[in-house]
């Protein structure tokens, strides 16, 4: 009789990366489901049952690959994992003692298991690592850290014990985060008011109390006026905001002439409206989430759209309090060791980037970094060392980027473009190099951490055996490591970079057998916002 093996991993359908359960059966997928021990229950998006499929997907890479023709002309040469390694490393290495250590630049679709990546960036001497950020929700992390000093991954929104929720630019309920949906609804429910505020009608709008459909553009202009109206008709939390925030004074100046009527006209919506929001939150106050927004980056002043809802939600004391928007806590908070990390093995690199971050433009997160400014050193024949080798690791910059064109013509001037990923994109196709990444469901990963009330270690499990001539992560940077003298990296076994991870925690990999997970806290663990010391300085 034929018996399904259950596997606890970690989607990688999108960057939620749901707890899953495999059923695994003759090495083939025969179901995913939501890991019921979790809060998923149970449940899954389409999209996280289809992963069956892209394990399946004929039409992916089979194996390494290096280019035969021109350029995305489409020939390749199939060659072995020990072949590809030292030419890429051969390649590496050449373009570093030509050009300097910083000729490397990494970009990302960044996520909880990047640590192994970076170190490997570190080991090579190159501080030019970058995410795909930019191109999504960089203004809405630059806003958490201007507002609150903690970055987007830091933020938890408390829907559940919310009252008031206000959803711009983010349509939950039509996106992919199931648990957060089921949380939403739950809330509403409950009770909980919500408020859409967007360019068209969708399935959130359709589930709200007050829907404002307002000109692509003007949500900045709607903002500052619900702050007006916040400070002119005293609604806002005083004792709150005495006690906990600096520049209130500055702030009620600056936003004194935006007033609702100034916004009706703005937005296209009626002023009376607008107050009538204000009145509501502050009804609600303070369990009030703003939501700062998903994929912040289609206007000039989006950055100051995501700081505004985080303002308000200030304003009505809704930071830092149950009901509101809290910062995750971290197994220091619980009292526990974290992770041993892979970048503590090198010392970062100190030299200046190709972006310019940490010069240019100090007050930008170099964790993130600026890739659209980095690709211009690409041909930079002064100033920084130029670019000249580009990992594309996950990462499909020619479509998430504006004039694909223009791009292919800046990566003419690349000694060395390599696409790490598990099916084509327009970046693979254009790249010298392809290493086929594994699916997610055949593939063991790195223990990685999740912050939030309830902090966890958790791990991404193989499921099946590669279909094809792939690889892991941890294979693909140790593989290219020990050829580049950085053998630190290089691991036999994923047993053994679970054991390097675990080191000090008083944790083994046999105890995320049953969940898939471990918590490291029982019961949520709520900040205190009398001791919580903000890194906002």
């Amino acid at each position: 009789m034929e018996v399904n093996h259950q596997i606890h991993s970690v989607c990688g359908m999108c960057s939620v990366r749901c707890p899953i359960t495999v059923e695994e059966r003759n090495n083939t997928i025969a179901m995913i489901y939501g890991n019921k021990q979790s809060p998923l229950k149970g449940a899954l998006c389409a999209r996280g049952v289809a992963g069956k499929a892209l394990e399946e997907d004929a039409e992916r890479p089979h194996g390494p690959l290096i280019r035969a023709g021109e350029r995305g002309e489409g020939k390749w040469r199939e060659v072995s994992w020990d072949e590809v390694f030292d030419y890429v490393a051969r390649k590496v290495a050449a373009a570093q003692e030509k050009y300097g250590k910083e000729t490397v630049l990494w970009s990302d679709r960044e996520g909880p298991f990047t640590d192994l990546y970076r170190a490997f960036m570190r080991g090579l001497g190159s501080p030019n690592v970058c995410t795909h950020s930019p191109s999504c929700d960089l203004n809405t992390h630059h806003a958490c850290k201007a507002v609150f000093g903690y970055g987007r991954g830091m933020m938890v929104y408390d829907y559940a014990n919310c009252k008031h929720i206000v959803l711009q630019t983010r349509n939950i309920f039509e996106a992919l985060n199931v648990g957060e949906a089921r949380t939403v609804m739950r809330a509403l429910r409950g009770g909980c008011k919500l408020s859409v505020i967007d360019i068209r009608h969708t399935v959130t709008a359709s589930k709200a109390d007050n829907v404002f459909v307002i000109r692509p553009g003007s949500d900045y202009a709607f903002n500052l006026a619900i702050i007006n109206t916040l400070i002119a008709q005293g609604l806002y939390d005083k004792n709150y905001v005495a006690a906990h925030t600096t520049g209130f004074e500055e702030l009620r100046a600056f936003v004194a002439p935006y007033t609702a009527a100034w916004a009706a006209n703005e937005c296209g919506v009626e002023a009376q409206a607008i107050e009538n929001l204000a009145h509501m939150l502050a009804e609600a106050a303070p369990h009030v989430i703003w939501h700062p927004g998903w994929m912040t980056s289609r206007y000039s002043d989006s950055f100051q759209v995501s700081r505004t809802a985080l303002v308000i939600t200030a304003l009505l004391g809704g930071f830092a309090t149950p009901g509101g928007i809290l910062p995750g806590r971290t197994p220091k908070d619980c009292g526990k060791p974290d992770l041993k990390k892979f970048t503590d093995l090198y010392t970062a690199p100190q030299s200046p980037r190709a972006d310019g971050l940490g010069r240019d433009n100090k007050a930008f997160d170099t964790g993130k970094g600026m890739l659209h400014r980095a690709f211009r050193a690409i041909n930079n024949p002064e100033g920084t060392p130029p670019v000249k080798i580009y990992f594309a690791w996950r990462h499909d910059p020619l479509q998430g980027f504006p004039d694909p064109d223009a791009m292919r013509k800046l990566f003419s001037g690349l000694d060395l473009l390599v696409s790490v990923t598990f099916s084509w994109s327009d970046t693979a196709w254009f790249a010298d190099v392809v290493l086929p990444l594994s699916t997610y469901l055949a593939r063991d990963s790195i223990i990685a951490g999740k912050k939030g009330l309830k902090p966890q270690f958790f791990v991404r499990r193989q499921a099946v055996r590669p279909k094809f001539n792939s690889k892991a992560d941890w294979q693909i940077i140790g593989g290219l490591a020990q050829r580049l003298g950085l053998d630190a990296l290089h691991f036999a076994r994923v047993e053994d970079v679970w054991s390097y991870q675990l080191r000090g925690t008083g944790l083994k990999i046999a105890d995320f057998d049953a969940k898939g997970f471990v918590s490291l806290t029982k019961e949520p663990l709520y900040a205190d916002l009398e001791t919580l010391k903000l890194p906002t300085a």
